[in-house]
């Protein structure tokens, strides 16, 4: 049997837990308030109680120590871990280079006290 290959995230995923309100693109009344489980300067991921939808273009504003940073990405995986619970990933599209800038500080911030 070939051995698996391994290749290693672009972004490092940080254990994190980040008020978040994610927003569907073009549709209206769809926010809804989740936490982030993991985040990395490519994307997140966090839980909520019914499916976003793959592929779903949305905006997202996160909760940062100190400030909140707009970010437009899109779902690129779900996965149902027990009734009532989705796992939703979603790779960031876009973000100013001001958020971005504060989003690599928290992860660095984070990523040394988990240490």
């Amino acid at each position: 049997m070939p051995a698996k290959l391994i290749v290693p995230r672009r972004f490092p995923r940080v254990p994190a837990e980040n008020a978040l309100l994610v927003k569907k693109v073009g549709e209206e009344d769809s926010e809804l308030l989740a936490r982030t489980r993991s985040v990395s300067c490519g994307g997140c991921m966090f839980v909520h109680h019914e499916s976003v939808g793959v592929g779903t273009a949305v905006e997202l504003l996160i909760s940062l120590p100190g400030r909140v940073i707009k970010v437009q990405g899109r779902v690129v995986w779900e996965s149902a871990t027990s009734p009532g619970n989705v796992e939703v990933g979603v790779e960031f599209l876009r973000l100013s280079a001001e958020d971005r800038r504060a989003l690599e500080s928290a992860l660095a911030m984070g990523a040394r006290s988990d240490g």
